[in-house]
């Protein structure tokens, strides 16, 4: 959405979006349930994300975005903290020298912007450095194992330290009362692609890439229908874009590996306390990474003394045992968590089950972003989260991703 919205608003067409789902925004999307949306999984915005805060301005949103301070909590060994409460902080299982360490480490991180030098060194050594082995183990080796099931020092330092300066936990987070926010972006973007005389092709799954040995000349789409351009954008993830590109040889993309997410969202109206928006799982007992009580951060999501959490479990890939459970096996391990950590049964008024299949891509040390375009074909350029290293991955970054690859476009002679 973003890369057509910028090509337009430059003067280019016609142009045309594809996509298989039956509306725009794919890892933004929502989902309905009386008279009310919700988020696929669960979406926040960033004070410091100055794209989406522009794209939500575009569609004149911004105004009603309002700011909440949130609980981010960590369930260790059956014990809840609140790292950002000095009661919790100092009872947390960590010695005082960590706990100073950490603080450390917090504070040299905030005031880092740029972490293109630590590119291709691992998240074990930046903690360690800065924070101290204790540190890495209390808090930063659950973490990375709870995101990609792989320990720290297989991840890159630059992602971790820059979703670190980013203090998603511990800065205010961004709601629109009365609607769910992504839904208000997509809708609000996918009005404006139509009043800029864009054609929109929801429900139209791409079934190949034909070229003819220098370029891409068209896109088939699986009703056989064919549809040719100029220049085109791909937002597919690596994988699937180089299944349908074999001949492509833009080798960067090859290395590209994606997390999948198992999303359970449901309301109850239990009562239920603690109150939190964030709750970091790390005992490997239970079937959730993390739960998110989504009221919390915006209290008009559900409907009147409703409840709405937001189960989460992050898997390495697609093809994970846990990915395929069936449906009913997965809400028995997610209320199994509830009740583990809440002490009463969960009893839902409604559940909505989602499986993401790719995610996000899993930032390993050496992480490099790959080329905006194509090397074998000039007039393919590329756009998603794969391209917005070290930043973390969010609607913003994404947007930001369609507005490089139209400059590149633009830019282009092909």
């Amino acid at each position: 959405m973003a890369a057509a919205w910028s090509l337009a608003n430059a003067g280019w067409g016609p142009l045309t979006v594809v996509e298989r789902g039956s509306e725009l925004g794919g890892l933004a999307g929502t989902f309905h349930r009386e008279e009310h949306f919700y988020p696929l999984a669960y979406h926040h915005i960033l004070k410091r994300d100055a794209t989406l805060l522009r794209f939500l301005d575009l569609v004149g949103a911004l105004p009603r975005v309002r700011w909440r301070k949130i609980r981010m909590l960590f369930r260790v060994d059956g014990r809840l903290y609140d790292l950002g409460h000095p009661r919790d902080f100092l009872r947390f299982p960590m010695s005082l020298a960590d706990k100073l360490r950490f603080a450390r480490l917090m504070a040299r991180t905030f005031a880092k912007t740029d972490w293109s030098d630590w590119s291709d060194r691992a998240a074990d050594e930046l903690v360690d450095r800065w924070g101290g082995p204790g540190v890495r183990e209390a808090i930063f080796e659950p973490l990375a194992r709870l995101k990609f099931e792989r320990p720290s020092a297989e991840l890159s330092a630059a992602w971790l330290g820059a979703r670190l300066h980013f203090r998603e936990g511990s800065s205010p987070l961004g709601f629109i009362p009365g609607a769910n926010w992504t839904k208000v972006l997509c809708d609000g973007l996918t009005e404006r692609l139509r009043a800029a005389g864009i054609e929109l092709r929801t429900e139209s799954t791409v079934a190949a890439l034909t070229d003819d040995g220098s370029r891409l000349v068209g896109v088939e789409l699986k009703n056989g229908e064919r549809l040719g351009a100029d220049r085109f954008v791909s937002t597919l993830p690596t994988e699937v874009y180089r299944s349908l590109a074999p001949r492509d040889r833009t080798d960067e993309l090859d290395r590209i590996r994606y997390t999948a997410i198992v999303s359970l969202v449901c309301a109850t109206r239990q009562r239920i306390s603690p109150d939190f928006y964030w709750m970091n799982l790390a005992s490997p007992r239970c079937s959730a990474c993390g739960l998110f009580r989504l009221e919390s951060l915006n209290p008009t999501i559900g409907g009147p003394d409703e409840s709405s959490f937001n189960f989460v479990t992050h898997v390495p890939s697609r093809h994970d045992a846990f990915f395929r459970r069936d449906d009913e096996e997965l809400i028995a391990g997610y209320k199994n968590d509830f009740r583990s950590i809440f002490g009463v049964e969960l009893q839902p008024a409604w559940t909505h089950l989602a499986r993401l299949p790719m995610y996000s891509p899993v930032f390993l040390r050496g992480y490099r972003n790959p080329p905006v375009r194509s090397r074998s074909w000039p007039n393919v350029f590329f756009a998603g989260n794969y391209r917005t290293f070290p930043s973390i991955a969010s609607t913003g970054t994404a947007l930001q991703s369609g507005l490089d690859a139209a400059a590149a476009a633009l830019a282009a002679e092909v």
